[in-house]
């Protein structure tokens, strides 16, 4: 039988919890083997090597190795277990392996599970079928994890299974509104239609939070640019201000506020005075509602506002305002999962101020980004820097 990465972490994980240390050598799987073997059933010591990645393995095992192994850990066999993983809440399961059953404690378990899927393709396509049917896995490996830069990417399918499960009006805007950035960037019109019409649908109800109601405005806001709708856009830029004013409060207590939601979008359009109110009537961050969010999600939100209006003042013809804000940032700070989206932006307009020899290296730089992302959006862009049009976002024609 094949087992799921996601299973397979579970059931190593409950069998090293029994047998009271980690089986890291050979000497410890004879010894696992010996103590199983106690009760009745025989498993062979490669079985164990083979089970714990410690020699090469197709990742097949027998129902019989499976059911003894599952017995091991306290259910009635394999099929159980498997079964028990998808009726407990997440918490039960974190405390299993050690968490201390925490906010903070489930947000540094969603660090560690997006480093995985990030660096492991396989993990990528097939984490989400198991893992989002816990409450709390969606909760902070989506809703507090959105990874950015794999929008180009299979990730997608996890927002798609998230959707099965949170029909919310929250929920919808937040992951349609990740879905319709993913496919603007892979310069998908067709999706982009499909989840722009979704967002519209989705009243602004008193339930939705800041980030959510501001990048329902976002979303709008440039699709109408795209369609070259100003009544349209002017319509909704109205909109937006007086939805603004009622988050405004809410800003104060979040990480990122309504107008850094909107600005991430309208840096995609020509609308310089609109991108100038937001960044100059941008509302600080004054108390912490969730404790639980770490510093450095922090630091990551001021480098990407940093880099969103060093785009914005490129545009408008600040020059110096732009440059200032590009020596200003600090690419460490930015978090795994936003690094390479806002990376992206930050050396387009680093080649803008540099001179012909570093310019060469950023233009591999950001090839290898593009690459890496999917994000065609900037292909266009990347072939057009040696005629100076760099920083010309606007779409090519659909």
């Amino acid at each position: 039988m094949i087992i799921s990465h996601k299973i397979l972490y579970y059931l190593q994980h409950s069998i090293v919890h029994k047998f009271g240390k980690d089986i890291k050598s050979v000497n410890d799987c004879a010894e696992l083997a010996g103590e199983i073997s106690k009760n009745g059933p025989l498993l062979n010591a490669q079985t164990f090597r083979r089970f714990f990645g410690l020699v090469k393995s197709s990742g097949g095992f027998s129902k019989y190795t499976l059911d003894t192994l599952a017995r091991y850990c306290g259910s009635a066999d394999y099929k159980t277990f498997v079964e028990g993983l998808a009726k407990n809440d997440l918490a039960s399961i974190l405390q299993e392996l050690g968490s201390d059953n925490s906010p903070s404690d489930y947000w540094k378990i969603s660090d560690k599970l997006c480093e995985k899927i990030s660096e492991s393709p396989a993990a990528l396509a097939s984490v989400h079928h198991e893992l989002l049917k816990y409450p709390r896995a969606r909760t902070y490996f989506i809703e507090h994890h959105p990874m950015r830069d794999l929008a180009g990417t299979v990730y997608t399918l996890y927002f798609h299974r998230y959707l099965k499960y949170e029909n919310h009006n929250e929920a919808k805007l937040f992951a349609y509104g990740f879905l319709y950035m993913g496919s603007y960037l892979t310069e998908n019109a067709e999706f982009m239609e499909i989840y722009h019409q979704k967002i519209s649908e989705t009243e602004l109800t008193p339930d939705v939070y800041v980030l959510p109601a501001g990048r329902k405005f976002g979303v709008m806001l440039l699709h109408a640019w795209v369609q070259q709708d100003e009544k349209s856009f002017k319509k909704i830029y109205k909109e937006m201000l007086l939805a603004r004013e009622q988050y405004r409060t809410v800003s104060e207590r979040s990480v990122c506020s309504f107008e850094y939601s909107v600005l991430e979008h309208l840096i995609y359009t020509d609308k310089t005075e609109e991108m100038r109110f937001l960044i100059e009537n941008n509302t600080k961050q004054k108390f912490s509602d969730r404790k639980f969010v770490p510093q450095d999600r922090k630091e990551n939100h001021d480098e990407c506002w940093k880099i969103m209006c060093a785009v914005a003042y490129y545009k408008m013809g600040e020059y110096e305002k732009s440059e200032s804000l590009l020596r200003k940032t600090n690419l460490d700070h930015l978090a795994l999962g936003w690094k390479k989206s806002y990376s992206i932006l930050y050396y387009f307009m680093k080649y803008e101020f540099s001179g012909s020899e570093e310019r060469v290296e950023i233009k591999a730089i950001l090839a290898r980004l593009i690459e890496e992302t999917h994000f065609v959006y900037y292909l266009k862009r990347l072939n057009s820097l040696d005629n100076n049009y760099a920083l010309n976002l606007a779409p090519v024609t659909w």
